[in-house]
């Protein structure tokens, strides 16, 4: 038996611009398939044809060539109802015609729209009332029925963003929180240490007098020890020692001046002025730093 079936593949799209609003045609009265119905853009397959191909060169046939879409994702295929099945005379012989339609939603990006013969008028419309505009019947059924699903699938674009952006926001909280939790341990930490300080500077100075002939004995061996046990859990905390020695140019940042000579022939100036380029002379006592942070200056004389 002949088959006089004649297939072919609509592709048509709900085109939305940046308010949210879709495009809806209005089909010339002098059209065969639909006069004065109301319609999405987009037309017929051709052979040899790519679909995303066939409807942008739908969208320029029927909208201008200056129109510039993009193309977003599938929204439904369906089967033409039977009702809206025609016949077309084809090489000679009468055709039933039958297929399918894809529907893509598509976003509206720029260019001036000139409608082709095809349709007499077109609109921006928002999602309820374009969905409104379509009727039940054969034609306009599918345009309807697109139009929903295309606000179905923004929407849910829209609340996955919303809790993309509250994840993403309850991440950046939890990484403040951590960062406010490490301050809050910096600064008990800071406020121990600032009371340990004066503690192992008694230890550098019983230490730094020890004779020669006891370097060796059981006492001073057990105070060295507890000395450096002390400096580990300090460092191990975070503080670092300011390394200074004699001949280093006096910086106020990080240096203490506790006399200096010109301060001495001249009390009128200030010390830090007096001392601002000065070298040196002597380490009294170390300085040291928490995350760049000086926390307490090296005490120094400056010549």
């Amino acid at each position: 038996m002949e088959n006089n079936n004649f297939f072919e593949l609509t592709i048509k799209g709900v085109v939305v611009n940046d308010l949210g609003q879709v495009l809806v045609l209005k089909r010339s009265k002098s059209d065969k398939n639909g006069p004065k119905k109301y319609d999405l853009p987009g037309g017929r397959l051709e052979e040899g044809e790519g679909i995303e191909e066939c409807f942008l060169r739908e969208i320029k046939e029927e909208l201008g060539n200056k129109i510039e879409i993009e193309i977003d994702s599938i929204l439904y295929a369906f089967d033409f109802p039977k009702k809206y099945e025609k016949k077309i005379g084809f090489d000679g012989k009468e055709m039933l015609v039958n297929g399918k339609g894809l529907r893509f939603l598509a976003y509206y990006k720029s260019g001036e729209i000139k409608l082709s013969d095809e349709h007499e008028k077109f609109e921006w419309l928002e999602m309820d009332k374009a969905i409104e505009k379509f009727n039940d019947d054969d034609f306009e059924r599918d345009k309807k029925e697109s139009v929903k699903k295309a606000k179905e699938l923004i929407e849910l674009k829209k609340s996955l963003s919303g809790w993309k952006r509250a994840i993403a926001d309850f991440e950046n909280y939890k990484k403040r929180q951590a960062e406010n939790s490490k301050d809050i341990i910096f600064y008990a930490n800071l406020n121990l240490i600032l009371e340990i300080l004066p503690i192992l500077d008694n230890f550098h100075s019983a230490t730094k007098h020890i004779p020669e002939k006891q370097e060796n004995e059981a006492w001073v061996t057990g105070i060295m020890y507890i000395q450096k046990q002390l400096e580990k859990v300090l460092q191990d905390n975070g503080l670092l020692q300011i390394e200074v020695k004699k001949g280093d140019e006096f910086d106020p940042q990080i240096h203490e001046a506790i006399e200096d000579k010109k301060s001495i022939e001249n009390e009128k100036n200030d010390i830090t002025k007096a001392t601002s380029k000065g070298k040196i002379k002597e380490v009294l006592s170390r300085g040291y730093k928490m995350k760049e942070r000086v926390v307490r200056p090296a005490r120094v004389i400056v010549e």
